[in-house]
């Protein structure tokens, strides 16, 4: 709805026009056209209030490859010459890609070029591009011109949101069924009543704009009503995830094929076939084809002052707290379910829980209303609200205790913390930190520590359970630990890390966060123990795949990802 109103190009196209309108009413007085022909200077204040509404809108990519096409129409008219359609677009992308060259990586360059590119590319032959007679006006009724404009109107409403299947999957992991009837209402609505309306008020006096602006604010209003109304339809989203390259591949043939020019009644046959191969963007990875037995990866999530991983192994999938929430706004919302969604996850077998804090459950409820679930493990209160919503949706909630261990495709789970008789309720003389579940993940060469926010207390308990056999096995193995309690002072003891020895360490903190995590002196902790210590903030989202062998060589490798930058750890000695 914000590019309908602010940077739609039909907007700044019809505003360039209303300028050139006026100048071309202003220059025809007296003798200054036989100074500058009109045409030249209409073209000339065209593009130089398309530059206005450009710079006011925000200079976003839509307004801007408006205004480049615009400015190339004026430069043309200027030159004399007279450009295809496609030049204008070819010197649009042009000037975008020099201004701004990182333009690419934003999805307002893709959707809007790829729209237009489409629209010119499936109408050229048409005849009314854009729903507009052209070279019959005289020989057929007013009738039978509004049918072809609706034709064409509708036929370009297609072609768009055909067009753009493949990149609204690829950025968004969804595509909206009700948007053609939703534009087809909208556009029009917007185009021909609300802008003219607020650009009118804008620009008059303000005690003729108010009589504008309020109707405009009212139309606007009811407008936002209907769409809201047509959003929460069952059926109005279509969810997917991130397109695979061959997908996207087979697709775009599709999209050539199914949109080209030409009567669509004279070749339906190929156009139908060409929208099956776009019904590849749909298909969903059914394992993790890039784990085998035993290997598993963990994602830590960049969400901020809290903690959410995940937990793949090749068949199973199981995620470690949800992040924080603020107000209305939570983690999972905005960050853990639309990467779920992204990578084509709609099931977890298990969620663990660590403990009731905020930054650590606030995603919960919202995660649960989309992702089906298998059951939950967790430090909780036997009254917390989560535990409740679970029994609503009959989803086991076991509670987290030490001893407790099971084992998915070779991959093995062990708890290490709270205390096997800890019993869970509002009068537990612990604060919730100290009994976070603390959560070993563990296969024949990396143990991965998730810890929650366990404190002194709770790490010197695990300590004491950390028997010569035990960490007779965790010597054999690399061990990635994560620093308990974002990195604060209270934890990450120096009795536990001397006991476990991490290889690395990292961090889940917000950047600048207001309680300073991770502290100084836990930092220092890290670095004088010669730990490498990743940070989230300085990091971004960290991907650690641990395989049983590296295929060459047949020895253990650890492979790290940080920030979509991928480095290849040297072979991990055995006994290190």
């Amino acid at each position: 709805m914000l590019h309908v109103i602010s940077i739609s190009g039909l907007h700044v196209t019809m505003l360039a026009g209303f300028g050139a309108m006026l100048a071309t009413f202003l220059w025809r007085r007296n003798t200054l056209p036989l100074w500058v022909p009109v045409g030249k200077v209409a073209a000339a204040v065209g593009f130089l209030t398309a530059f206005l509404y450009a710079w006011l809108a925000g200079f976003q990519i839509p307004a801007q490859r408006t205004m480049y096409m615009v400015g190339v129409v004026a430069f043309a008219l200027w030159s004399g010459r007279n450009p295809r359609s496609f030049d204008i677009w070819w010197w649009a992308l042009f000037f975008v890609l020099v201004i701004d060259p990182m333009a690419p990586y934003t999805p307002g360059f893709w959707l809007s070029f790829g729209a237009v590119a489409a629209i010119l590319y499936a109408m050229q032959d048409s005849d009314g591009l854009l729903g507009l007679p052209t070279g019959r006006e005289l020989e057929v009724y007013w009738r039978d011109r509004v049918i072809q404009a609706l034709r064409e109107a509708c036929r370009v409403q297609a072609v768009v949101t055909i067009a753009l299947l493949p990149l609204t999957l690829f950025w968004f992991y969804q595509v909206s069924i009700v948007s053609p009837l939703a534009n087809a209402i909208a556009i029009p609505v917007v185009s021909y009543i609300v802008t003219p309306l607020a650009i009118a008020g804008a620009l008059l006096p303000d005690f003729i704009g108010k009589c504008l602006l309020i109707p405009a604010h009212a139309t606007m209003d009811y407008l936002a009503i209907m769409l809201a109304w047509m959003a929460n339809w069952k059926w109005s989203i279509a969810w997917s995830s991130q397109p695979d390259s061959w997908a996207l591949a087979l697709s775009t043939i599709g999209i050539l094929v199914a949109i080209r020019p030409g009567a669509i009644q004279e070749s339906w046959f190929s156009r139908v076939a060409g929208l099956l191969l776009c019904t590849t963007l749909f298909i969903q990875p059914l394992t993790n084809h890039h784990l085998a037995k035993g290997e598993f990866r963990a994602t830590v999530l960049d969400i901020g002052q809290g903690t959410a991983v995940l937990i793949e192994t090749k068949t199973k999938k199981l995620l470690y707290d949800t992040g924080p929430i603020q107000g209305k706004d939570n983690a999972g919302q905005r960050i853990i379910l639309p990467y779920l969604r992204g990578r084509g996850i709609h099931h977890i077998n298990r969620m663990v829980i660590s403990h009731s804090d905020s930054d650590h459950i606030g995603g919960a409820a919202t995660l649960l209303k989309e992702i089906n679930l298998d059951s939950m493990m967790g430090s909780l209160p036997s009254t917390n609200p989560l535990l409740a919503n679970l029994e609503e949706r009959k989803i086991p909630a076991i509670p987290c205790r030490f001893g407790q261990h099971w084992s998915w495709d070779g991959v093995e789970f062990h708890i290490w913390h709270p205390h096997e008789n800890t019993i869970f309720d509002d009068q537990h003389p612990r604060k919730p930190n100290e009994v976070s579940c603390v959560l070993e993940v563990r296969n024949q060469t990396t143990s991965f520590w998730l810890t929650g926010d366990v404190e002194k207390q709770g790490e010197a308990e695990i300590t004491e359970r950390l028997t010569q056999t035990a960490l007779n096995h965790l010597k054999n193995q690399n061990l990635i630990f994560m620093a308990p309690h974002h990195g604060s002072k209270t934890s990450s003891s120096q009795e536990l890390l001397a006991a476990l020895s991490p290889d690395e360490a990292f961090a889940q903190n917000g950047y600048r966060n207001r309680y300073g995590h991770p502290h100084p002196t836990v930092t220092a902790r890290y670095q004088s123990m010669n730990i490498p210590f990743y940070q989230t903030p300085t990091t971004g989202a960290q991907v650690w795949s641990f395989y049983k062998a590296n295929k060459l060589n047949e020895e253990p490798l650890l492979q790290r990802r940080y920030a979509q930058r991928l480095w290849h750890r040297p072979p991990i000695e055995v006994g290190k």
